[in-house]
């Protein structure tokens, strides 16, 4: 796929209107113009305007841009700049030779063996949720998923990491990825940045509410430096980590990584469960398979590792979930040298940016049968043998996928196990449910369901 010197086939897509292209179309559902684009026009396809968008759908050319040859594509200027805002310096933006050396002390804190540490936690923080919802009166109100996913994954890595408990501070905390989520998205998609000191009300909110973070994960740093004592959290971890040349990381270069956890790690979580609830309230069977088989490996109990790793079903649902409903639904990319793609020029510059769309892949129907068709027995190891490597990226790939992954896999399940253990959930009837692409793929309405004990629950361990 490397370049040549042949000349290049134009690249198909849609003219768009003058000067504008087709920004009205992705301003109107990005979604749904990349999926009609990759219907329509292939799996290359261009969309012209102020920059030149070119959608990458088919998983060779995903594998060959995140994997074979990523060093040539980086994420675009314009990304960085809308994001840096919210994420800092961390590994969602850092780039270059500081990415590879913060991402090099960090992979061994995320390591399967220490990941797999915080299992007895994320099921005693579930449970006090759970607990909560038992209390809750019969006929009450139905909870957003969304919200309550967000405030409970919120709390599992705020203790993961800091070894605290941020129930006290949930909502602050809430609020503020809320809006930093809106106030990029924003950014995102405007073609002109608002400076921070401008003196509007959703820029004021935006920096109050991410300075109230700063403050908090800032404090917490001077406390564990006073306190100098080891803990079995990320934060020791990440403060004993050392670069080659044997330097730890800064207060700021922790800061920013921390926050990069706390905002894209918790989101993009909370996002998954809460479409995951979504799909079992619309498929009964696949919901009493899913029990079932919690019933069967738990038998009432909190669940272990061990418990975990038995809960086959468990993960094929969360896959599957992750596959219709990627949080991390648009990967951007800008190369930085001319290059080739399937015989189409792609040209270095920051007026071109290529977009990888997990959503889009997910579904391409070369790839999986019934591509929209909520069916985790397709995610069966016997069934995935054969399957191109990057036909299924929710987390990325390459040298720069997700590097919580394995944290968020075991999470997943521990809460979706302990939830099916206690009660059943149900789509408030006649809710509109609609995506909408943020930083991460929400659902437009929230997800209000009505939560009802289970009347044939196992009876809890005595």
């Amino acid at each position: 796929m490397s370049a040549t010197k042949a000349s290049p086939r134009p690249i198909p897509g849609p003219r768009g209107k003058p000067i504008i292209g087709s920004l009205p179309d992705f301003r109107r559902s990005v979604i749904e113009t990349l999926m009609n684009g990759r219907r329509q026009y292939g799996d290359v396809v261009e969309y012209r305007g102020p920059l030149s968008v070119i959608a990458i759908t088919h998983p060779d050319h995903v594998q060959y841009i995140l994997r074979e040859n990523a060093s040539n594509f980086h994420h675009p200027d314009f990304e960085i700049k809308k994001l840096r805002p919210t994420f800092r310096d961390g590994l969602v933006t850092s780039q270059g030779d500081f990415w590879s050396r913060q991402r090099k002390m960090m992979q061994p804190v995320f390591h399967r063996a220490l990941i797999d540490g915080f299992t007895a936690m994320m099921a005693d923080t579930t449970a006090a949720t759970l607990d909560r919802w038992d209390s809750l009166p019969e006929g009450g109100p139905p909870i957003d998923m969304r919200v309550a996913m967000q405030r409970l994954t919120l709390n599992i890595l705020s203790k993961a990491s800091f070894t605290v408990d941020w129930a006290t501070e949930a909502e602050q905390i809430i609020e503020a990825v809320t809006i930093a989520n809106e106030h990029t998205n924003r950014r995102l998609l405007a073609p002109i940045d608002l400076p921070e000191w401008a003196p509007l009300p959703s820029v004021r909110r935006f920096v109050e509410t991410r300075k109230a973070v700063d403050d908090v994960v800032y404090s917490l740093i001077a406390e564990r430096r006073r306190d100098g004592r080891e803990r079995a959290d990320l934060l020791s971890l990440l403060m004993s980590a050392r670069d080659d040349a044997g330097t730890g990381m800064s207060d700021k270069e922790l800061h920013d990584e921390l926050i990069s956890l706390i905002f894209a790690g918790h989101e993009t979580v909370s996002v998954c469960l809460t479409w995951t609830w979504y799909l079992l309230s619309q498929d009964p069977e696949v919901t009493k398979r899913l029990r079932d088989e919690v019933d069967d490996v738990l038998a009432g109990r909190a669940p272990t590792i061990d418990d975990v790793r038995a809960m086959r079903y468990t993960w094929q649902v969360l896959q599957e979930a992750l596959r219709l409903y990627p949080p991390i639904w648009l990967i951007p990319r800008t190369p930085s040298e001319d290059d080739e793609i399937d015989g189409y020029r792609l040209r270095a510059g920051t007026r071109t940016m290529l977009f990888l769309c997990p959503y889009v892949t997910h579904r391409h129907p070369d790839f999986y049968d019934n591509p929209e068709a909520f069916d985790p027995d397709r995610i069966a190891p016997e069934r995935t043998g054969n399957w191109h490597r990057f036909q299924y990226f929710p987390f990325g790939g390459g040298p720069r996928k997700c590097i919580g992954h394995e944290f968020a896999m075991l999470e997943m399940t521990i809460i979706v196990a302990m939830v099916l253990q206690r009660f059943q959930l149900e789509l408030v009837p006649g809710h509109p449910v609609e995506t909408i692409p943020m930083v991460t793929l929400r659902p437009r309405y929230g997800m209000p369901m009505i939560v009802r004990p289970r009347e044939d629950r196992l009876a809890a361990t005595e």
